[in-house]
């Protein structure tokens, strides 16, 4: 009997452990929340002349359904839909910004996407190619990949980062079309106004070199925060669940305690603003106002789910 509990736990030790380290771990560390405070947002966001943004429509490229646990570490195995997103803000002017690219076909395929909305990513090309200000949260094929493989390459309106152009470590493995040679035209040490609302917050050496939030202040006065994949899923922030060392060790490399201290800013920034609409890098409920999600959005959601 003694031997049969030895071995007994020398199971439970090499499927346990394991188990817990690679799906469940969650110790957020002791690094504080990063020094930006909402008040310094809004004044940035007031601080260009012009019409902020009235209108915000949101759509689906393409998802998969994948166990909450892969990208909010003990958040559980119930499927969650990981959508490709991207987002329009409208001015009454008739501009328009873009955050995020939607995804190619072959990218989708690539990644195991198990829906492809082909309608709808070719809403998001022709709303890339119009807008005057293209943003994008950080450098992974479907989140700037699909901007690259539009006939023509990068949109006009795009301004990018240090850690998102071709010669940067990770931007460097997307679709760039021959002889592209953007510059950086955003800064990667401190929050700037890049248009009037709009407020870019760059968080480099996070989840990637070029990862960015964008803050968004609505001409109403309701404000928007889009996380990129900081905070993959609503469960990121609001429990502090980074991805799964599985993910982060063996699949999508980031830096665990720098992505950490910006779910605690993210937070931090909520509690100063209540009202705040958090729109994380891949939560399908984004789209959703009746979840408790922007209500501000026009939501154009053609896409029927079907998970």
């Amino acid at each position: 009997m003694r031997r049969l509990n030895v071995i007994l736990l020398v199971l439970f030790l090499l499927i346990a452990v394991p188990y817990y380290w690679l799906l469940l771990d969650n110790r957020p560390g002791s690094g504080p929340a990063k020094p930006i405070r909402i008040a310094d947002l809004r004044a940035l966001a007031d601080a260009m002349p012009g019409p902020r943004p009235g209108v915000m429509d949101g759509e689906v490229a393409a998802y998969r359904s994948l166990p909450r646990n892969l990208f909010a570490a003990g958040a559980g195995l119930k499927r969650e839909p990981i959508a490709v997103l991207a987002w329009q803000l409208h001015a009454a002017d008739g501009s328009s910004v873009v955050i995020d690219s939607g995804i190619a076909a072959q990218d989708a395929t690539a990644m195991g996407m198990t829906k492809i909305n082909p309608e709808g990513q070719a809403r998001i090309e022709r709303a890339l190619r119009s807008a005057k200000l293209v943003l994008f949260t950080h450098e992974h094929p479907d989140h700037q990949g699909a901007a690259l493989r539009m006939a023509g390459g990068l949109p006009a309106g795009a301004r990018l980062n240090p850690g998102q152009l071709p010669q940067a470590e990770l931007a460097a493995k997307l679709p760039w079309q021959a002889g592209a040679a953007p510059v950086a035209n955003l800064s990667a040490a401190a929050p700037q106004a890049v248009a009037p609302g709009v407020v870019v917050i760059p968080a480099p050496a996070s989840h990637t070199p070029g990862s960015q939030l964008i803050y968004v202040r609505m001409a109403d006065g309701q404000e928007v925060l889009f996380t990129g994949d900081i905070a993959t899923l609503r469960h990121s922030w609001q429990d502090l669940r980074a991805r799964s060392h599985l993910v982060t060790q063996f699949m999508a490399p980031e830096n665990r305690a720098e992505v950490y201290a910006w779910l605690k800013t993210i937070r931090q920034l909520k509690q100063e603003a209540p009202g705040l609409h958090v729109v994380p890098g891949h939560d399908i409920t984004s789209l959703y106002p009746m979840l408790g999600h922007a209500p501000i959005a026009r939501n154009q959601f053609r896409f029927e789910l079907q998970h």
